[in-house]
């Protein structure tokens, strides 16, 4: 043992040798066999890790261990929501990114973060997704200065969602200006397809409307003051500009350096990669992200300036080409007609929005020629007046009244609404009956609960439908016509607490949506309608179901328990079965294995039992059982907020049994401590 202890820190002490002398060794270090590159990959700092990436893949190797690792030393702890993490590279040095822009003093304290020859903003830059701009206008000022003009060249390829949080600059003129310039070259002349703004209620109102203008694709006279003279343009002629009375002389430059020519660009030499030859192939996904001696943007052409543009205009003629992209990934463009000249703008395609008293009117102004738009997310309770909810929807006619109108996509969460939930969705999908997409979580005023009956739209295009009830009684026949006449819907989830019509809903489903793959149900009581629930399942060609919450083994638990069994075994189609919070206990999961035994067994492939009261005893014999009938290795067994504290010898014997026959998802939940925050508030 101590020989062994020797040798495993002899090789730690060589990998870090090596790791310290990089820049004189790697080529040699792509060359060794993947076990030794494996040693090495934990020492590295993270430039090299990144350029060591495609090499590793190509050999087998995985860095995303060693990405986790350096976020946690640096971050101290794991990023906030649901959604889990599908690439902590991109994660952290996104991350890195907007720390060092803003000057915060991360590198400093870690050595894995520092280089000479490198800039962990330049690096950063190539793996930034979604660009915050937070209180502090330095930021912005920064990347709009030409110190910084090849970091914001390449943000114009990488960044495809802005996020405006917490936002509350200043209308200072030089601020101003960069900020328009920013959001010019991002979204007019960048990847930028999605704008989200949260938060911003002690920002200007003036910064607001700018931000939403040049989102929907237009620059008045002062947003065109502001950005001046265009910057980019052909290098070879100089054009004489005319336009209001001004005669302006725009010297082209097309700027094909790589950013880390610090001589001819100007840029500081502290925040520039040096480019190193990449030895092996060059993957697709990494090569773009590269600087090379290539001016880097997605989709990019940069056409050389004609004359005749207007004077201060010359930037309007930047317009990244689309030719030979598909129609599906393009940008969507607005035009305008500026001095004789029709201008080609992106906008983009995606709004995220918390509702002020701001943005509401502007809302209203933009929406019915905002053709570009997609989808539309309105968050918040701050409506001024009731009547405010109906204005959008108003401006949403009109922009669905448009034949060119694209909006497919429409979420509102956490408002007030003056009318019925129903009566409001009836509403709505008679205005926009294109809306493929519909996601509603209201809170509805007391006063205005009665609603006269709405007149039900002939036909509707929903594909997926996402509802949030009031905890009260709900116009259930209205909602009902809506889903009989909704023949494409694929995707229906309901948070629903009432007690009423789930039987009938679920009968509903069967006889007129026939092409549903997804039901999601919340909180909703089946134990009054099992019968149902089995008829559902047998008849339907479902993917997946959800039944969180639902009090499904309330009634009859044993009985019901092996129908559901029978049932779920009988469909070809259903892979994934949800059950959490529905106090399934030890004797009902052990009935559950019966999904993996006897002839035909279940095509499940996503278990869900979650929430469930289940002992470590009952899991092990759960374990036992799927060892005897082993299910499909494709299996995914979700055991989270389970009890199996009360005896984690037995747990981790039962996790072991049971991760040799499928993926296990568990965590370290402390059942005690919750039950004690659930007592301390009840």
């Amino acid at each position: 043992m101590a020989n062994e202890d020797k040798a495993q820190s002899l090789v730690k002490l060589c990998a870090k040798s090596v790791c310290k002398d990089m820049g004189r060794l790697e080529q040699q270090v792509w060359d060794l066999p993947a076990s030794l590159i494996e040693e090495l990959l934990p020492f590295m700092n993270i430039f090299y890790l990144e350029r060591i990436e495609e090499v590793a893949v190509r050999k087998g190797l995985s860095t995303t261990s060693v990405w986790l690792r350096i976020w946690m030393e640096v971050v101290k702890y794991k990023p906030l929501g649901s959604k889990p993490v599908k690439d902590w590279r991109q994660k952290f040095l996104e991350y890195l990114f907007h720390c060092v822009l803003l000057k915060k003093s991360l590198t400093e304290d870690n050595p894995r973060l520092q280089d000479p020859r490198f800039s962990a903003l330049t690096l950063g830059a190539r793996y930034v997704q979604r660009l915050t701009l937070s209180s502090h206008p330095y930021g912005v000022v920064r990347l709009a200065t030409d110190e910084l003009r090849p970091i914001l060249e390449i943000l114009q390829g990488t960044v495809t969602q802005l996020k405006l949080h917490h936002f509350s600059q200043r209308p200072h003129e030089a601020s101003m200006k960069s900020m328009t310039l920013l959001l010019h070259r991002l979204i007019h002349h960048g990847s930028v397809h999605t704008l989200t703004i949260i938060n911003c209620d002690k920002a200007i109102p003036f910064i607001l409307i700018r931000v939403l203008r040049m989102s929907a694709g237009q620059l008045d006279l002062e947003m065109r003051e502001d950005l001046g003279v265009c910057f980019r343009c052909d290098r070879e002629s100089d054009v004489k500009l005319q336009g209001h009375g001004l005669q302006r002389r725009c010297r082209t430059q097309q700027e094909r350096e790589t950013v880390a020519t610090t001589k001819d660009s100007g840029i500081n030499s502290s925040e520039v990669l040096q480019p190193l030859p990449l030895q092996e192939g060059k993957g697709t996904a990494n090569s773009c992200k590269r600087l090379s001696d290539k001016f880097y943007t997605t989709h990019a052409k940069w056409p050389r300036l004609e004359q005749g543009v207007e004077a201060g205009e010359c930037f309007n003629t930047l317009e990244p080409s689309t030719e030979g992209i598909p129609s599906h990934t393009a940008t969507p463009q607005s035009s305008q007609d500026l001095g004789g000249e029709r201008i080609l703008f992106r906008s983009i395609t995606a709004l995220e929005v918390d509702l002020s008293s701001t943005i509401i009117p502007e809302l209203q102004a933009l929406l019915p020629t905002w053709v570009s738009l997609c989808s539309l997310d309105l968050f918040g309770n701050r409506f001024s007046e009731k009547s405010d909810l109906l204005k959008v929807v108003a401006a949403l006619r009109s922009l669905c009244q448009r034949p060119e109108g694209s909006i497919s996509a429409l979420s509102i969460d956490s408002v007030f609404c003056p009318m019925p939930i129903t009566a409001f969705m009836v509403n709505l999908l008679s205005t926009c009956p294109k809306l493929e997409t519909l996601s509603l979580n209201f809170d509805v005023e007391e006063e205005d609960r009665l609603s006269p009956p709405q007149p039900i739209p002939i036909d509707i295009s929903l594909t997926k439908l996402q509802v949030v009830f009031p905890d009260d009684p709900i116009q259930l026949q209205v909602f009902l016509s809506v889903l009989r006449i909704a023949q494409s819907l694929q995707h229906l989830h309901l948070s629903w607490t009432s007690n009423q019509g789930f039987g009938t809903l679920l009968l509903t489903l069967i006889e007129s949506n026939p092409n549903l793959c997804w039901l999601t149900l919340k909180g909703a009581n089946l134990s009054a309608c099992q019968k149902e629930v089995i008829c559902f399942l047998k008849n339907s060609s479902l993917q997946g179901v959800d039944f969180t919450d639902c009090r499904l083994f309330e009634k009859n638990k044993v009985e019901f328990l092996g129908k559901l069994v029978d049932a779920v075994k009988g469909s070809k189609t259903l892979k994934f079965l949800h059950l959490p919070k529905n106090r399934l206990g030890n004797k009902g999961l052990v009935t559950l294995a019966e999904l993996f035994s006897g002839n035909p067994t279940s095509q499940i492939e996503h278990l869900n039992i979650s929430a469930n009261c289940i002992l470590p005893d009952g899991l092990l014999e759960f374990g036992r059982l799927l060892e005897q009938q082993p299910p499909s290795s494709r299996l995914l067994l979700d055991l989270r907020q389970n009890p199996l504290d009360r005896d984690p010898g037995t747990a981790q014997q039962a996790m072991e049994l049971l991760r040799r026959q499928c993926q296990v998802v568990g965590d370290l939940w402390n059942s005690r401590a919750a039950f004690a925050d659930y007592a301390s508030v009840m």
